[in-house]
């Protein structure tokens, strides 16, 4: 069993959208996959059309020990879900001790999946750490953009400081160019400075602009249910089966 955090520090880069056509792919490719969405705003959940409004309980619950994950696990789409809810943000205000390993300890007899993969919110904080505290890979998606690229170093300096101090077999195993379109010379640069600075992290596949990537959601839908023919879809199943040979 694979746990990865799909984590960046900044929103807007393409985390959910990955995490959730991932999944699906991976399903397609005959995988076990949960999805654990620790972003109280609860993208993955909505993506994967779960109302997190009308969830009775969410992994908020179960990071306060409150409920056991195996309780409110939802299935949909042939993925398994633990979902968020607007709730979540309350747990930066419980005073719980070792915050950072509640999800840890909660999943502790975790295990029947191939792969797990956890959609981080767009912060450090303390849902950021629980997800990095238990994951063995980081994946970071990138807009392929001047200042995210500069803002993701923020990321790899936060990444040395949970190696010292939570988790220290953690690394960041992969980075994704998101938004991608070769028409674009800052896109173009970005993708061979990222190249040239951390070799052997930029995953060979490029995810390019697609509107049906943004529509999907709006649907509660994934790409593969959405525009199965879309750049979209190839593109997340190309990524899909990468990541799956670089983390057997």
């Amino acid at each position: 069993m694979k746990i990865i955090s799909i984590s960046n520090n900044k929103g807007g880069v393409g985390k959910t959208t990955t995490t959730v056509n991932v999944a699906a792919a991976m399903n397609i490719l005959k995988k076990k996959v949960l999805v654990i969405d620790m972003d109280h705003q609860a993208q993955s959940t909505y993506h994967l059309g779960v109302n997190p409004n009308k969830v009775k309980d969410s992994v908020f619950e179960v990071l306060k020990g409150e409920k056991s994950y195996k309780d409110i696990i939802i299935r949909t789409k042939g993925i398994e879900l633990l979902p968020s809810s607007p709730d979540l943000k309350g747990i930066e205000f419980i005073p719980l001790p070792a915050k950072e390993f509640l999800l840890k300890e909660a999943l502790e007899d975790l295990d029947g999946y191939d792969y797990v993969l956890i959609d981080c919110p767009p912060s450090l904080g303390v849902l950021t750490l629980n997800a990095l505290a238990i994951s063995d890979y980081i994946i970071v998606p990138l807009q392929v953009q001047f200042l995210p690229f500069h803002g993701m170093y923020n990321l790899f300096e936060a990444v040395q400081m949970v190696k010292k101090r939570i988790n220290r077999n953690i690394e960041i195993s992969g980075i994704i160019a998101t938004m991608y379109s070769s028409n674009k010379s800052i896109n173009r640069e970005v993708v061979e400075e990222t190249e040239k600075r951390l070799p052997g992290k930029l995953f060979n596949t490029l995810i390019r602009e697609n509107v049906s990537l943004q529509e999907a959601p709006s649907w509660g839908k994934t790409i593969f249910e959405y525009k199965p023919d879309s750049n979209g879809a190839e593109d997340y199943m190309a990524l899909t089966e990468e990541i799956i040979s670089r983390f057997s």
